[in-house]
């Protein structure tokens, strides 16, 4: 994406914009393989409430990154420390990682999770986990070619299991 690329922390007046890039996101990403009848639930009022409730407590290196370009947000990247019962200290998590279908192919993507993992290293952490639905190839495959391995102990995530199986990643950011 070119001309007036901006990464930026998020802040709590960006809750609508990225509630609606989610949703958007979650409708367009994993269509085919969740239930019809739940993505058309995704309600945008309900996650910017999650998002600003979100924004209010993060500060500096939590603060999720969005990619805005031509003064539109596009993307974002949460992280922080692993929400996992098994983690070890040290290891973060990249929590969501959304950009806008009609800005996907060019790039936001990665310079979000570059942004994420830079930000996780910079807070000490030694390794990053991501959870991903087990059918959604795309993610799966975006991982792996940025050098994400699957990680076998990672079991069930209850946060995403109620909508399909998922499985978890790992990275070290050494």
């Amino acid at each position: 994406m070119s001309g007036g690329l901006i990464v930026r922390p998020a802040e709590p007046a960006d809750a609508h914009a990225l509630a609606a890039i989610e949703v958007r996101a979650w409708r367009h990403g994993y269509a085919g393989f969740l239930d019809e009848w739940r993505l058309a639930e995704l309600d945008v009022a309900g996650a910017e409430k999650a998002w600003r409730e979100r924004l209010d407590v993060r500060e500096g290196s939590s603060a999720p990154w969005i990619a805005a370009a031509s003064g539109r947000i596009a993307g974002v990247a949460a992280f922080g420390a692993s929400r996992d019962a098994d983690a070890e200290a040290g290891t973060g998590e990249l929590f969501a990682l959304y950009v806008d279908p009609a800005a996907q192919g060019a790039g936001l993507g990665s310079l979000l999770l570059e942004r994420a993992i830079g930000s996780l290293r910079d807070a000490g952490c030694a390794a990053a986990t991501l959870w991903v639905f087990a059918e959604n190839g795309l993610a799966r495959r975006f991982c792996e070619r940025r050098g994400w391995s699957q990680d076998p102990p990672g079991g069930a995530n209850e946060r995403c299991e109620v909508w399909a199986p998922a499985v978890r990643y790992r990275t070290v950011l050494a």
